[in-house]
């Protein structure tokens, strides 16, 4: 048996035939089922025939899996991702004897799979349905960090669907900033941290935060009286570049200057840095310039009105 992951209380495993009385048993108890959508099985060998055949580990190499106490080896339910074949979004879903509700091992085996498909699993996104009724559930999923996107209808009834993203983009102060600066834009350069404008009225800096941790970093100013913002201050940390999280600050950027009627955002570009905006729509104004202890750097802008 292999614990896939685990902590001190509880640890989830692949589901095997073996569990087919567990899965008989969850499946015929009518509060279980109630906001499910599921119908009882009739008789233990289509639990056993559902096992056998479960597709999910051999196609996405994840599924649904076996929630089990650490003490003692008890199933109590299950819990785990499942990835749509028609959308290709990943939901999380749990399902628990009634014996165990309102002991929280729904939202710490949840917590488990979800930070397992953003670690181990690199996926970006993690969704969730539910029937509006099903305020139990509900709770578990906010309490996990989904955030409430739209309402819906799921299997013909109203329901709500849930959001957590692996890379969460919010407006942080400058000095949230200071960190990230001072590694990747002023490692062994003597230029200060903070930046002239960092805390004006029309300035506000943006942060990606994976699992809590601060990775990305940019700022936007625009002094009094002017017409441009300017982008400054854009990194990321060294151990997630290249892996889109720019693109991201720069697309959350540009949604809040539009709404604010900004029609134009421009920046002094590093060299090493020139293929990247210019793949973000930026384009290059003048000749190259050099900023001391930095390099050379050219002026670029990016029209960002909607049509």
């Amino acid at each position: 048996m292999e614990k896939i992951i685990e902590n001190e209380v509880i640890y989830l495993r692949k589901l095997t035939s073996k569990d087919a009385n567990h899965f008989f048993a969850l499946n015929n108890d009518k509060e279980v089922l109630q906001y499910t959508g599921d119908v009882p099985f009739k008789e233990l060998s289509e639990a056993e025939q559902f096992l056998r055949n479960y597709p999910n580990y051999k196609r996405e190499g994840y599924g649904r899996w076996a929630v089990c106490l650490q003490e003692s080896d008890a199933f109590l339910g299950w819990c785990g991702l499942s990835k749509s074949q028609e959308s290709g979004q990943v939901d999380i879903g749990f399902r628990f004897y009634r014996k165990h509700w309102g002991k929280g091992y729904a939202s710490m085996s949840a917590l488990l799979c979800i930070n397992y498909g953003f670690k181990h699993l690199e996926l970006t996104q993690i969704v969730a349905n539910a029937y509006k009724e099903n305020h139990a559930s509900i709770r578990v999923l906010e309490k996990c960090g989904l955030i409430f996107s739209k309402n819906i209808r799921y299997d013909n009834k109203a329901a709500v669907f849930y959001v957590i993203n692996r890379v969460i983009i919010r407006v942080i102060t400058s000095k949230e900033t200071h960190p990230i600066r001072a590694s990747v834009l002023r490692e062994n350069i003597p230029l200060p941290v903070s930046f002239k404008g960092d805390d004006d009225a029309n300035t506000f800096h943006l942060g990606a935060f994976i699992e809590n941790e601060l990775v990305g970093i940019c700022s936007y100013m625009c002094p009094l009286g002017a017409t441009k913002y300017q982008l400054r201050g854009m990194a990321t940390s060294i151990d997630v570049q290249g892996k889109g999280l720019g693109k991201k600050l720069l697309d959350a950027g540009e949604n809040i200057l539009r709404e604010r009627n900004v029609a134009v955002v421009w920046c002094n570009a590093r060299k090493i840095a020139l293929h990247f905006y210019e793949k973000q729509g930026f384009k290059i104004e003048g000749d190259p310039f050099e900023i001391k202890y930095i390099g050379m750097h050219f002026k670029m802008s990016k029209n960002i009105k909607m049509l």
